[in-house]
């Protein structure tokens, strides 16, 4: 088995148990009156996973290619994969690896600005361990890797071992496991974890390590949870939106625009490898962070609309399972059309939580589209995306649940928003 055919099966296996256990863990806590959990944040996060993920399948192929040339190319041993002791090893080396790689992420502007997508939500749950911004990292975190392709690390194993450490740090990504007492000195835990997402001055950019906080303690950058200064989570620029793409694009739009107002070419050069609120000497700094105005993002929706999306969203996961599943069988132009397709339900569920009237509806139209497309390609040609062929009921099935949920939109939807919709509707038919 090849070091992605891995990753796909560990990913098929894994993924639809992960996304389960947050719609659990979000029903338990509603029941139970906690606000660990807010429907727009949660269907937020599984937006970014779903869309990033998606695009993941295809810039994953690219993170792997180059390791394997690097391995193939630099390798100066050469390793039994037969050996326990092999992957043991491996996993502790990627692990090092990843404490660099997560470190210098919180350390580099140009980093920073895709994993700041991981702490852009306020919550801390288990949807937030899912705000991966995977498509854009996979471009950048092979650099951190090429010392264990010279070491002679197989891809299998490299594949395999930063897999297992992704998919570890998902239970860590929760308020309700207290300490852990010794666990939580050596190990990567929800309390160590918590403090990793703080914006408070104690806790921020501390606590880097996948599985082993032991770099941490190494490096200086250990620190523990403490009761007189409870974590408050997300980042000292929130992105204030429920939009997954603007979510991914809020923080380099942001920079691109401060090296636009530099007058220095050399400033603008810097910034990207500067860590995040540096300034030019001259220029004004930032206004000082107050721990006390750092707000929660919260924004009114009706119920059956916020409802609707959450639904919507449930329904996305299943669908990129199925693409991960497929897609070392199916071209490129196939794949992008998939992720295409899950980006943009994505973008329309997030337009539909907005504030403001006009982006609602015109989400709503987006969201009309991405129903009704897909329904009448089932009907004409019995295939979905990636050209596969469906069987009758399969697509009957498909058919029906896009005329459902057109209906609910139709329901969900506030006459104002229905209003504008049927007017951009009328506008679009007119063009």
């Amino acid at each position: 088995m090849n070091s992605l055919s891995a990753n796909a099966l560990i990913a098929v296996i894994v993924l639809p148990f992960f996304y389960l256990c947050v719609f659990i863990d979000f029903a338990v806590c509603r029941a139970r009156g906690l606000d660990s959990y807010e429907l727009k944040d949660t269907v937020t996060s599984l937006g970014v996973s779903v869309m990033m993920s998606a695009f993941g399948v295809i810039a994953l192929v690219l993170r792997i290619a180059i390791y394997t040339l690097a391995f193939e190319a630099f390798a100066v041993a050469s390793w039994n994969t037969a050996s326990p002791w092999a992957w043991l090893l491996g996993l502790l080396l990627y692990d090092f690896s990843y404490y660099w790689q997560h470190r210098m992420g919180h350390e580099l502007n140009l980093l920073w600005a895709s994993h700041v997508v991981h702490h852009s939500s306020d919550r801390f749950n288990l949807a937030t361990a899912l705000r991966v911004p995977s498509a854009s990292m996979h471009l950048w975190t092979w650099i951190f890797a090429l010392p264990l392709a010279v070491l002679g690390v197989p891809p299998v194993v490299y594949a395999v071992a930063s897999l297992i450490n992704l998919l570890y740090q998902f239970w860590i990504h929760t308020e309700h496991i207290g300490r852990l007492g010794w666990f939580d000195r050596w190990f990567g835990a929800p309390s160590n974890h918590r403090v990793h997402h703080g914006v408070n001055q104690r806790y921020l950019d501390k606590n880097y390590g996948g599985i082993l906080m032991l770099w941490d303690r190494l490096f200086g950058t250990f620190e523990p949870e403490r009761d007189d200064d409870p974590v408050r989570y997300g980042t000292r620029a929130p992105v204030r939106s429920w939009n997954p793409l603007w979510v991914n694009l809020h923080t380099p739009w942001g920079l691109l625009r401060e090296a636009a107002g530099m007058r220095r070419w050399r400033d603008r050069a810097q910034l990207w490898l500067r860590r995040p609120g540096w300034r030019p000497s001259e220029a004004t700094p930032l206004p000082a962070f107050e721990l006390a105005t750092h707000t929660r993002h919260e924004t009114p929706l009706a119920p059956a609309l916020g409802w609707y999306c959450l639904a919507q969203t449930a329904l996305l996961p299943a669908q990129l399972v199925h693409l991960i599943a497929i897609a070392s069988e199916i071209g490129w132009q196939a794949k992008l059309l998939y992720a295409l397709y899950l980006s943009l339900s994505s973008v329309a569920i997030g337009m539909l939580m907005s504030e403001s009237e006009k982006q609602r509806a015109r989400g709503a139209l987006i969201e009309m589209l991405r129903l009704v497309v897909p329904a009448l390609m089932v009907l004409v040609s019995a295939q979905w995306l990636g050209g596969l062929a469906l069987s009758s009921g399969a697509a009957l099935l498909i058919v029906l649940a896009s005329g459902a949920s057109l209906s609910a939109l139709g329901l969900a939807l506030s006459p104002p928003a229905r209003a504008r919709l049927l007017a951009f509707a009328g506008r679009a038919g007119s063009a």
